[in-house]
């Protein structure tokens, strides 16, 4: 009986290391990080916090995948500065796929994004490979953001291959900003439940999905909380969207294997509606309102096509202090 046990915490112990988890910022509830702010009472840290959050058939947790935040900031940012996000070592990446990285100022209702990593995140490059090239990420926050001690930062994934899965992290942080509102995409909730969008599994076509991000509508949250927008999608070319590292979204040759400086996208500020991007290596992102949002929301539209570098990662590591 005793073997049996010990059998069976050894499986679930290599259950729960699958797939992928921010570590720093630290996440709500993440056992994996020595630095994290007291876990708010009655709640326990999630041993399975690298696990999707829901499938294209069902759901398995909110947004977020804890609702509950922390009484303090895990930690403070400045609006304007670079700031690196990282994440476990011990991780699955199912060939990579989409990453978005958005705020939300009202609690995790809305979320916008700052910064995508499409088509390759954590491989760099086409691969079918479990093991991360990449899992750290430097995201430029907006000049513009507005201050706020109750900031909701998320990461949310779409896998490459595998299981249709949506990967969603937060982490409680607090903002240093001198704008009253920002504007940016909408986050794109795919593969979360049957009425959500639907993204297949890539089978080497890398511009799987990036329809549904290219047509992400463009909102404006503020400071005290809420957001007004998500018509225009975000790569409309009604305006001019400003902010750092603007990118914009011209794609290059499929048969072609370009090698790129940077495969991320990073948005800014805006005083006028929605925006035309170019990106190094990904499609513009969305935010999202806290409930699983149609296909309907999104419309489709051309896609790029990007390769770039591919490198390799040490294994298993231990819990480690978040910055």
């Amino acid at each position: 009986m005793q073997l049996f046990q010990t059998a069976f915490t050894l499986l679930g112990a290599g259950l729960v290391s699958a797939h992928v988890s921010l570590i720093s910022p630290c996440v709500r509830y993440t056992p994996y990080c020595t630095s994290c702010p007291e876990l708010p009472s009655g709640q326990s840290l999630d041993y399975s916090i690298n696990s999707p959050i829901g499938t294209h058939e069902s759901t398995s947790q909110p947004l977020c995948k804890y609702t509950t935040p922390y009484a303090t900031p895990a930690v403070t940012w400045k609006a304007g500065s670079t700031v690196e996000v990282k994440f476990r070592e011990h991780a699955a990446v199912h060939g990579g796929g989409h990453c978005q990285f958005a705020l939300s100022y009202d609690g995790g209702e809305s979320f916008v994004v700052i910064h995508d990593e499409l088509r390759y995140c954590f491989t760099g490059g086409p691969s079918s490979s479990n093991k991360a090239a990449q899992l750290s990420y430097s995201i430029a926050l907006p000049q513009d953001l507005p201050s706020g001690d109750k900031v909701v930062f998320a990461w949310a994934w779409n896998n490459n291959q595998g299981n249709r899965e949506f990967y969603m992290n937060c982490a409680d942080v607090a903002i240093e900003g001198s704008g009253s509102s920002f504007t940016g995409p909408k986050l794109l909730v795919a593969n979360y439940g049957p009425d959500s969008p639907f993204i297949p599994e890539f089978n080497g076509d890398y511009d799987t999905g990036i329809d549904l991000f290219n047509s992400r509508p463009m909102i404006t949250v503020s400071g005290s909380g809420g957001y007004s927008g998500g018509g225009m999608a975000a790569n409309s070319t009604g305006g001019a969207y400003s902010g750092d590292q603007q990118p914009s979204y011209d794609s290059v040759a499929s048969t072609a294997a370009p090698t790129l400086p940077d495969t991320s996208s990073n948005y800014g500020p805006t005083s006028s509606a929605p925006a035309s991007y170019e990106a190094p290596s990904s499609a513009p992102p969305a935010a999202y309102s806290g409930s699983a949002a149609g296909a309907s929301d999104y419309a489709a539209s051309a896609a790029p096509v990007y390769r770039a570098r591919v490198a390799s990662i040490p294994a298993s590591p231990a819990p480690a202090k978040c910055k």
